[in-house]
């Protein structure tokens, strides 16, 4: 059977980095134009993990934190932390597509080869 041309190939969905008021996943159509406001949404998710990180270890270091400032600030961290695995996993599924399968296969190989060096 011939492989069908792309005007005949269903477009795929982009699961969102948030839920909907039921707390199922959503997706979007990238002709739907949220795109880069899911793509915003993921570098601020990320951002924020990063400046969540930084607080922390500032926090550790201050000799007079409280045992109820350093639980609030594990939960945070778990938080951000869940949050972020979500990201790498949207972000996963992206790679895993069909368009992306060689450029992602070319670079987890130069990778690889850049760390077998060191």
């Amino acid at each position: 059977m011939p492989e069908p041309s792309v005007a005949e190939k269903p477009e795929r969905l982009r699961r969102l980095p948030w839920t909907g008021p039921d707390g199922s996943a959503e997706y979007a159509a990238p002709a739907d134009g949220v795109e880069q406001f899911a793509d915003r949404t993921e570098e601020h998710i990320i951002r924020m993990a990063r400046n969540d990180a930084a607080y922390a270890l500032t926090m550790a270091e201050r000799p007079g934190v409280s045992r109820a400032d350093l639980c609030l600030l594990v939960r945070k961290l778990a938080g951000a932390v869940n949050d972020v695995s979500g990201v790498a996993e949207l972000r996963g599924e992206r790679l895993s597509e069909p368009i992306y399968g060689p450029a992602a296969r070319a670079f987890e190989e130069a990778l690889r080869g850049a760390l077998r060096q060191h």
